[in-house]
């Protein structure tokens, strides 16, 4: 059966709250259950088709997830512009500058990479030891993005297939080093990825040519969209729908 896990830290069988409450909850019923994978609680999903037996697609979240109760509080989404071209007024940016240095600045060193690679190799490791899955694909949003990417690079190698959306922390080593096909969800306006290094990427994956890479870029949207669009706002709901089918697109044809 395909496993879809999502790497979480709920403490009981249901979704973390702050998924429900605190951002635009999506229409729909969950329909998997909360498993323990390495000692961490898991949201898992199955599929029932053949084509997907002992293949998993494993979604690493962004900051506001996760990282044992310690995520990002929400209110640091608090008036950030949502649209293309819109700006902060000063307050907005005095507040965000503020937030950096007293909270996510500290976050950041708690969760580093040194600290958070070990958990995810562990987690990757025990579906194939564990699980007997036998091919896997990342999915990384944003501070997730970076791990998708580092276990598709050819020393980890830990997943087969990946996927980036509006990914962020990383350079153009981590595109040099990846070694599996590779698909990235972009936002048209992202601090995080910006056009440069979105640029580079592309130039920096062509001339791979034993892996296949693929980049698209939605209109209308600014970071984050693919992880918590509001389903008040035609446009990004359609970027998000695009972000969907292009990952299971992706997965059909790679992994």
């Amino acid at each position: 059966k395909k496993k879809y896990p999502i790497i979480s830290d709920v403490d009981d069988e249901k979704l973390d709250a702050c998924c429900l409450t605190e951002y635009h909850p999506l229409p729909g019923i969950p329909q998997g259950q909360i498993i323990k994978i390495t000692e961490i609680n898991t949201y898992l999903t199955l599929g029932t088709d053949s084509p997907s037996k002992n293949k998993a697609i494993v979604l690493l979240t962004d900051v506001f997830d996760l990282f044992s109760g310690d995520p990002i509080a929400s209110s640091v989404l608090e008036n950030v512009p949502q649209n293309p071209g819109e700006k902060m007024c000063i307050s907005t940016k005095i507040r965000l500058a503020g937030k950096f240095l007293t909270s996510f600045a500290p976050w950041l060193f708690r969760h580093r990479q040194a600290v958070t690679l070990p958990i995810v190799e562990k987690f990757f490791k025990a579906l194939r030891s564990e699980k007997g899955v036998t091919r896997i694909q990342a999915v990384g949003y944003c501070f997730g993005g970076l791990y998708a990417l580092l276990v598709g690079n050819g020393e980890l190698h830990l997943a087969d297939v990946i996927v980036g959306c509006h990914v962020s922390l990383v350079n153009k080593t981590h595109f040099e080093q990846l070694q599996v096909p590779a698909a990235f969800v972009c936002a048209q306006e992202d601090n995080q990825f910006t056009d440069a290094l979105r640029s580079e990427a592309e130039k920096i994956l062509a001339r791979k040519l034993d892996i296949s890479s693929k980049f698209l870029l939605t209109e209308g949207t600014v970071h984050g969209f693919a992880a918590r669009p509001d389903p008040n706002n035609p446009v990004i709901m359609k970027a998000f729908t695009q972000a969907n089918n292009f990952i299971v697109e992706w997965a059909k044809a790679y992994l």
